[in-house]
């Protein structure tokens, strides 16, 4: 299956949210969305992110022949897909052409050919069973809405000025201290402590909540808006301007 690419920087963009967390990843594309689930080795974090076709892609015309939902493709270091881009002519029209097999009953990929009118890259994939994967229930129960502690927004500025803040301490096992309370959300370092800029209407909460996370882990979410929810045992961020969310193991006192 050959399909063009629209938007390499997108595409290269999409993937980096992924590699931020592990280079070795799992990708299910479908007829509408490129995808994928990815933790880290002690699954203490565990993203999603993904990103609609027309984005990165002109229309998947073909799909319905593969009769799959998805295509898994496997990729030992994702790394790989991302710099092959720079080898291309920008002016040259770039597609990715996609073997598959049928594994179990899966259109599983066995190799990527990123080629234009003057240049051929081939990118053999990954055996599954070498990845991980998060079946798509469990993420629907660790990336849930539903029922949390409280939930609160991050704009932008405050996550920018948190990322800021984070870099000053050098101890990467220092936690992270969420307090909520009815009016007001405070995040507490080993040397700060910032107030996010919200007000009352920006958050959720019953009663007043702490939760402690480890303060490296904020750097597997992506500096954007996004609405929290705390739960007991994690945190869970859904961003306000892409298709990603990740959920933060929550640290015991």
């Amino acid at each position: 299956m050959k399909i063009r690419v629209t938007s390499t920087s997108n595409l290269i963009s999409f993937l980096k949210k992924l590699k931020v967390v592990d280079k070795s990843v799992l990708l299910e594309l479908t007829e509408d969305k490129l995808f994928s689930k990815v933790h880290t080795p002690d699954k203490s974090v565990m993203k999603y992110s993904g990103i609609g076709n027309d984005q990165i892609f002109e229309a998947i015309s073909d799909f319905a022949s593969l009769k799959c939902e998805r295509i898994k493709i496997g990729l030992m270091d994702v790394t790989r897909l991302m710099d092959c881009f720079k080898h291309f002519k920008t002016e040259e029209d770039i597609f990715i052409d996609i073997s598959t097999s049928k594994i179990d009953g899966e259109c599983v990929a066995t190799e990527l050919q990123v080629v234009s009118a003057s240049l051929k890259i081939k990118l053999r994939c990954a055996d599954l069973s070498l990845l991980s994967y998060v079946e798509d229930k469990i993420l629907s129960i660790v990336h849930s809405k539903d029922e949390p502690l409280s939930n609160f927004k991050i704009y932008n500025s405050d996550f920018s000025s948190l990322i800021s803040l984070c870099g000053m301490e050098s101890n990467p096992e220092e936690l992270l201290v969420f307090r909520v309370t009815g009016d007001s959300v405070k995040v507490t370092g080993d040397s700060f402590d910032y107030k996010l800029n919200i007000g009352k209407s920006d958050i959720t909460s019953e009663e007043s909540v702490d939760s402690s996370i480890y303060k490296s882990h904020l750097n597997y979410v992506d500096t954007e808006s996004c609405f929290c929810y705390i739960h007991e045992n994690r945190i869970v961020f859904f961003s306000d301007q892409t298709d990603t969310s990740t959920a933060v193991g929550v640290i015991e006192k």
